[in-house]
């Protein structure tokens, strides 16, 4: 069953009397427990697609079916889509606020959301991402970049999601932390039952994490790979 669906998409910019259509036309259909992922090179309108279904890009045009409504431009998440849609973004350390501890940092979702017991489930969210409940008394500058981004993981699972964004989840981190958190991604997505939409240029993160995917170039969405074709490799001529 479909939970996301986006038909004819258009998001538009301006800058300095020009206006810069980032995605174009662009149509994609979710279902229920995959992962799907957006391929393309820099620039393509990738991300900007997870911002429009965030709700953090407000401005576009086209029709977009989120779980079991449908969302409008202009208009800001609340209630259980707020919660129901959350997202991981690029750059760890840019997406934790340096002045506050990881406590806080978990905590904050929790009391906006009336949660109980809000200690325990800041312990349990870091024992699910592998870092020891310590670590709620440290700052980000305190950790390392792959377990910034558990951090990162972590805050976006308290509210536990139904659909979870992922921007480039590892490509600011090394190589031998890359591997660690794809894999704890996969063991997340089966014990919660969450539904993923993946962005990347990385042909190997392609292959390794998803159900199906699509290709863009210059906002479009050119062309969809099923499993079988992204273990062929037919996706790997499209990735930058």
């Amino acid at each position: 069953m479909a939970i996301v669906e986006v038909s004819n998409l258009c998001v538009q910019f301006s800058a300095k009397g020009q206006v810069k259509t980032a995605v174009r036309d662009a149509s994609l259909s979710i279902n229920s427990g995959e992962t799907f992922s957006l391929i393309g090179a820099s620039g393509c309108g990738k991300s900007t697609i997870l911002r429009v279904l965030a709700g953090l890009q407000r401005e576009w045009q086209g029709g977009i079916k989120l779980l079991d409504g449908t969302i409008k431009p202009g208009v800001r998440f609340q209630g259980d889509l707020r919660r129901n849609v959350q997202m991981v973004f690029q750059d760890p350390y840019a997406s934790l606020h340096p002045n506050h501890t990881i406590y806080r940092t978990l905590a904050e979702p929790l009391t906006l959301h009336g949660e109980a017991q809000i200690a325990v489930r800041v312990e349990e969210a870091l024992l699910q991402v592998g870092l020891p409940t310590d670590a709620m008394k440290r700052y980000p500058h305190q950790l390392s970049g792959g377990q910034r981004q558990r951090v990162a993981i972590a805050r976006a699972l308290l509210l536990r999601p139904k659909i979870l964004l992922l921007d480039e989840p590892t490509s600011a981190l090394d190589m031998s932390v890359q591997a660690e958190i794809l894999n704890l991604l996969n063991r997340l997505k089966q014990q919660f039952d969450m539904t993923y939409l993946l962005v990347s240029h990385d042909a190997d993160v392609i292959a390794h994490m998803s159900d199906r995917a699509a290709y863009m170039a210059g906002g479009v969405i050119e062309r969809e790979f099923n499993r079988a074709a992204l273990v062929r490799g037919e996706h790997r001529m499209n990735a930058a």
